[in-house]
C-alpha cells in the first residue's frame, strides 16, 4: 500500500507539472497574439487616408476653381511625392500646366494673367498632412467664362500624391482615383508642380 501511494503521488506530481507547462505555453500564445493585436491598433491608429479632388464654382458674376486633398484617416500623411499632369504631360509649375491645359485661354501669372486671384501651395516631400486637414495646392478666383474653362480643364487633370504613414507604409491616390492603393515605397520626385 505504501507503493502505490507514493506511485499515486509521483503521477500527481507529473501531470500537475505537464499541466504547468502546457499554461505556460498557451499564456505564452495569448501574449503574443495580444501583443501582434497591440502592435496593429498601433499601426491603424495613425493610419492616413488621402482623397484628392478637384473643384470649380461657376456664379453669376465670379467663379473659381482649385484642387485640393484632405486627409480623412485618422493619422497624419507625409507626403512623398507629388505630380500634375494633362493628358500625360507632367509641367514645370502650374503656371505652365493651367496655361497648356486651357490651351492659353487661363494665364495665371505674368502680363497675360486673366485670373482675380491665385493660391499656391507647394506639397514638397516631407509635407506632413494632419488628420482632418484639408491642403489646397491651387485656388483661382476668376470670371464665370473662365472658371467654365477650368472645369473641362479638370477633367483631364490627373493629380496624383504618393503618402506614406508613421509606420512607413505607403499609398499612391489621385483624383482619378476613389480609393488609395497601397505601395511598397513612393517613387522618388521627379517633378514639381507646384
Amino acid at each position: 500500500m505504501k507503493i502505490r501511494l507514493e506511485v499515486l503521488v509521483s503521477i500527481t506530481a507529473m501531470v500537475t507539472a505537464v499541466a504547468a507547462v502546457v499554461v505556460a505555453i498557451l499564456q505564452t500564445q495569448v501574449m503574443h497574439e495580444e501583443a501582434s493585436m497591440e502592435r496593429e491598433h498601433q499601426r491603424l491608429s495613425v493610419m492616413p487616408a488621402l482623397l484628392v479632388y478637384t473643384g470649380s464654382h461657376i456664379g453669376d458674376d465670379k467663379g473659381s476653381f482649385n484642387v485640393g486633398l484632405v486627409n480623412q484617416g485618422i493619422g497624419p500623411a507625409v507626403i512623398e511625392s507629388f505630380s500634375a499632369k494633362v493628358e500625360g504631360v507632367e509641367s514645370a509649375d502650374w503656371e505652365e500646366l493651367v496655361a497648356q491645359g486651357t490651351g492659353g485661354q487661363v494665364q495665371i501669372a505674368g502680363d497675360a494673367r486673366n485670373v482675380d486671384g491665385v493660391t499656391l501651395s507647394d506639397l514638397t516631400p516631407g509635407t506632413v498632412v494632419p488628420a482632418g486637414e484639408n491642403v489646397v495646392p491651387i485656388k483661382l478666383d476668376t470670371t464665370p467664362e473662365n472658371a467654365a474653362i477650368l472645369r473641362d480643364f479638370s477633367d483631364r487633370l490627373v493629380v496624383s500624391v504618393c503618402y506614406c504613414s508613421l509606420y512607413e507604409e505607403c499609398w499612391n491616390t489621385s483624383n482619378q482615383r476613389a480609393r488609395p492603393t497601397p505601395v511598397k515605397m513612393c517613387p522618388s520626385r521627379r517633378g514639381d508642380a507646384g
